[in-house]
């Protein structure tokens, strides 16, 4: 079917659609003035009409003739024709389950073929809210026939994948007047960017004519000074709108033991936006980690991984495999009172099931089912109390599992498995008071001088963790309450692990900070 005609057709009225939006919006302002009795302050109405007329060019498709880019990858990445392509999108989305995040407004994702790194996909999809009006795709140059420094932007209208076409966002003009980007068509032929499209088109409905726009980006050669430049661009058009879309495979044609040691440290690396050793982890574009970190820093994004794999659980061959990850960057994480209060019977049952029987069960399906947000990957630490004096706490700083699995865990430690204090008795259980602190994932501090340290931490919201000398040592937020002086509170913390008090001094000292969402039950 040529589709050239009607996407022509669209591109000649998007803009007087847009004009027609502004004068609506012109219009509603004008009667509520009038009608609440103030009148027409003409600057008001100005700025209004001028304010719509931006915000409709932000989200509209490029104003050129059509230059469709065909779709390479249909047939070979992922089905040929658009109702099978759409059956296997609904497909891999309803295969994974949501944790629901909140605010996800940038995702990791593979770009191999669907048979191979589609679950992987989904999990980040999966989180995705359909509400998006442009997305930024950026992937590294994978063509033989590009060669560049900087960012390359595509000279098409629109991408094609079966049954439909995405249009390109007129802001790519906008951007090509930067030196940063340039147009190197070579670099918009291979797939990194395709496979991504399918995914965005089912979020949104299938839509015959796409109502949100694209922008592609492929990254060539970047030194450190472009990485933060391309960044801090992308935090100027960020918006509750825009999504942003991070194409990367992790390591290539290594064992499957290998591939899982080097892709651990690129994912540690990048939920700890440890730039430094992300520069030299293994992947297909380090660059792009790069900028995706560094913007999730600017925005104060929090990081979740969904979804690890390789190919060899597909192939068979665990000799040459290629790792593919699932990352949301997405608004602080938090839960409700209601999560609160279910988690904290959790633990409390946790602790009183092992107690009479030495064991305990996994968390009631029923409860996941009602609070998916449970599932999510998080650390955490279980403290009890008895009159007011520590009774145990145990937790762990970085675990793989699911929140609601690691608070039973560490329930169970915290009663029974703390050395520091004999085990709790059933009878004295009822007499405790169970609190719960969540933890964010641990993010390197940054200093040129160890002694810039103390200024860097917040009191009262920072954890801390020092790694020295192949000692480990933490402090959760509420240590503040005893420890108030940053400086005092680092110095314990080396004294904590049997290390000298100005341990944090040293260069080889490596410090961590973290925040901790901090919950408890009603003190007896």
């Amino acid at each position: 079917m040529d589709m050239t005609e009607p996407n022509r057709r669209i591109n000649e009225i998007m803009p007087i659609l847009g004009y027609l939006a502004a004068l609506v919006f012109f219009a509603l302002g004008a009667t509520f003035l009038l009608t609440i009795g103030k009148g027409w302050d003409r600057r008001e109405m100005v700025d209004a009409i001028r304010q719509a007329r931006l915000e409709a060019k932000a989200y509209s498709p490029r104003d050129m003739a059509d230059n469709i880019r065909p779709a390479a990858a249909a047939g070979v990445f992922y089905p040929f024709s658009g109702d099978a392509l759409s059956g296997e999108i609904d497909k891999l989305l309803s295969a994974a389950k949501p944790i629901k995040l909140q605010g996800v407004q940038a995702v990791l994702v593979p770009h191999a073929g669907y048979i191979y790194s589609g679950k992987v996909a989904a999990a980040s999809f999966r989180e995705v809210a359909g509400d998006f009006r442009r997305v930024f795709i950026l992937a590294a140059n994978h063509s033989g026939e590009a060669n560049f420094s900087g960012v390359s932007l595509p000279p098409y209208s629109h991408y094609e994948i079966p049954g439909v076409q995405i249009p390109v966002a007129n802001i790519v003009d906008d951007l090509l007047a930067d030196p940063l980007f340039q147009e190197v068509p070579a670099a918009h032929t291979k797939y990194v960017i395709e496979v991504e499209l399918p995914f965005l088109h089912i979020l949104k409905g299938k839509a015959a004519h796409p109502d949100f726009t694209v922008i592609p980006m492929i990254l060539g050669k970047m030194d450190n000074d472009a990485i933060a430049r391309l960044a801090e661009i992308l935090n100027g058009y960020a918006d509750d709108k825009t999504l942003f879309v991070f194409s990367v495979d992790l390591s290539h044609f290594y064992t499957d033991s290998k591939a899982r040691q080097l892709d651990s440290l690129t994912i540690q690396s990048i939920l700890s936006r440890d730039s430094k050793t992300l520069s030299q982890t293994t992947a297909d574009g380090p660059q792009v980690l790069l900028t995706m970190v560094q913007l999730a820093e600017l925005q104060g994004w929090e990081s979740t991984l969904l979804k690890y794999d390789n190919s060899g659980n597909v192939s068979g061959d665990r000799s040459n495999v290629v790792g593919y990850a699932a990352i949301a960057f997405h608004e602080p994480f938090t839960l409700s009172p209601g999560e609160k209060h279910e988690l904290l019977k959790l633990a409390r049952s946790t602790i009183e099931e092992y107690l009479e029987k030495g064991d305990f069960s996994e968390t009631d399906s029923i409860l996941l089912e009602k609070h998916s947000i449970m599932r999510i990957p998080r650390s955490v630490f279980v403290t009890l109390k008895k009159s007011g004096k520590l009774r145990g706490c145990i937790g762990d700083i970085v675990s793989p599992g699911p929140l609601h699995e690691n608070i039973q865990l560490c329930a169970v430690r915290s009663a029974a498995k703390d050395y520091r204090f004999s085990p709790v008795t059933l009878e004295e259980l009822e007499g405790l008071v169970i609190s719960i602190s969540v933890l964010e994932f641990p993010i390197q501090l940054q200093a040129d001088n160890p002694l810039q340290y103390p200024s860097l931490l917040q009191p009262g919201k920072d954890g801390v963790i020092i790694v020295y000398k192949g000692k480990r040592s933490i402090y959760l937020p509420q240590v503040w309450e005893d420890i108030p002086n940053p400086v005092n509170f680092l110095s314990q913390l080396c004294l904590k692990q049997g290390s000298p008090a100005n341990c944090w001094q040293d260069r080889q000292a490596i410090l961590y900070r973290f925040g901790a969402l901090e919950f408890g039950e009603e003190h007896k």
